[in-house]
């Protein structure tokens, strides 16, 4: 599925500077809902979440109905931003949201330049 996207925040401050977001894997919850698995660059801090080690994989879904991650049908594509509740656990299809924890509201852009100025088109 390799494709490169860029991962901001209107929402945190956190996920706010813009990273480049390679969406790596399809996957699926329990419920059918689609997800992503990304690598992030730059990483975010693990400490902010308890973790000795940066965090450079999340799993992305979408927040708004009807929306769609693969492929991206439109941007900025607005995503929760979610890792494993367990460090180091590897998420796979089927997805359980209770192994998950929610970290971010993000939106991905096209972009490098529509990330940084948060571009709607």
């Amino acid at each position: 599925m390799q494709q490169t996207v860029y991962l901001s925040s209107l929402e945190s401050t956190r996920f706010e500077p813009v990273r480049e977001c390679r969406l790596l894997e399809t996957l699926a919850f329990e419920t059918g809902k689609v997800a992503v698995r990304a690598s992030l660059d730059p990483p975010v801090p693990g400490q902010d979440f308890g973790r000795g080690d940066d965090i450079d994989t999340v799993v992305i879904t979408t927040r708004h109905e009807g929306a769609s991650l693969a492929p991206i049908d439109e941007f900025p594509c607005f995503v929760f931003i979610a890792i494993p509740r367990v460090a180091g656990l590897e998420p796979s299809s089927p997805l359980r949201s209770d192994d998950l924890e929610i970290v971010g509201w993000g939106e991905l852009y096209r972009s490098h330049e529509d990330a940084a100025g948060h571009v709607f088109r």
